[in-house]
């Protein structure tokens, strides 16, 4: 039996991790742990709970002594932030980051894996929408959240410390937005808001008029969270001892498209018209280069965008989430 914890567990990722590793639960005969500070009802029915805030080190001595893998959500971000307290930052992404290492080392953990913002690069796509595995963090400091991006980038280093001091076997991966039908509230700048593409999705279901910000052309990753899981799953069994992966499809969609997608699979034969606002502000371009997840794990994405939006309201429909 092989024991997996996903710490951050209870989160809008952590929920669908936890349905896809249980649904694979077999192949390995893996036994899911979920850590966090709350629970709900779908992780108390299916994993074993505890309640852990990473931050706090005595929260660890409750752990079974014998977990293969630790799966690292639980770091504080903007989109769950209600204001600005950077200290959150320090405490969990940071201190948070060394007290999971302790635990590893101090208990034989075979391999960590850390989901790391692809903020650290973002700014490089205004040149070139195609963001690289291998490029090296440049942000921009005068953003509100490069507080957030640096507390990440030294997670990273001391984790890179302990795979080369103790021999843990690390494994990175770059996340972009990652779209998921989830209740969990969202923070922009510090206020709670709605995001952008749910906003879209109703005017879509709906029928109402949809304006296309900026250039319609700006090409996004748009990647499913179930496309995540795989990843992660992949790399939970790979013999392999370090590997640094973007999540992604490696496939852009433009904004124009994204909205044609809504329209088709949440109109339900309504027909939104399309106007276009040039003078907005432009949405965000990138595209994940994933050469190196499809070499050392075997990664195929599964969902392409119109795959993504049908599976979105099929999970919406059953509300599991």
């Amino acid at each position: 039996m092989k024991k997996i914890l996903i710490l951050g567990g209870n989160g809008a990722i952590g929920k669908y991790m936890l349905d896809y590793f249980n649904e694979r639960k077999d192949e390995y005969g893996l036994q899911v742990l979920i850590g966090d500070i709350e629970e709900s009802d779908f992780v108390k029915q299916n994993s074993d709970f505890y309640r852990i805030d990473v931050s706090k080190k005595d929260d660890f001595n409750q752990l079974p002594k014998d977990i293969y893998a630790i799966i690292d959500l639980a770091t504080h971000m903007p989109a769950r932030m209600a204001g600005f307290d950077p200290q959150h930052y320090v405490d969990t992404n940071i201190s948070g980051t060394l007290n999971v290492l302790e635990f590893c080392k101090n208990n034989k953990v075979d391999r960590l894996l850390f989901a790391q913002t692809f903020g650290d690069i973002l700014m490089k796509a205004e040149e070139n929408p195609e963001l690289k595995a291998t490029m090296r963090p440049e942000q921009d400091y005068t953003d509100i959240k490069s507080v957030y991006i640096s507390s990440m980038n030294c997670a990273v280093e001391l984790i890179k410390c302990y795979h080369g001091l103790f021999s843990l076997k690390t494994f990175f991966f770059r996340l972009p937005t990652i779209y998921s039908w989830n209740s969990k509230p969202y923070y922009e700048n510090g206020i709670e808001t709605k995001k952008a593409w749910r906003i879209l999705i109703d005017q879509a279901t709906k029928g109402e008029d949809i304006h296309v910000w900026g250039d319609p052309n700006r090409p996004k990753d748009m990647v499913y969270v179930k496309d995540l899981c795989q990843e992660f799953y992949k790399a939970c069994f790979v013999d392999r001892d370090y590997g640094f992966y973007n999540i992604g499809t490696g496939i852009g969609t433009t904004l124009l498209d994204q909205i044609k997608g809504m329209i088709e699979v949440f109109g339900e034969g309504k027909k939104s018209k399309i106007l276009f606002s040039p003078e907005k502000r432009n949405a965000p371009q990138y595209i994940m280069n994933i050469d190196e997840a499809k070499k050392e794990l075997g990664y195929e994405p599964k969902y392409l965008y119109l795959d993504m939006l049908r599976d979105m309201k099929k999970e919406r429909d059953l509300g599991r989430f």
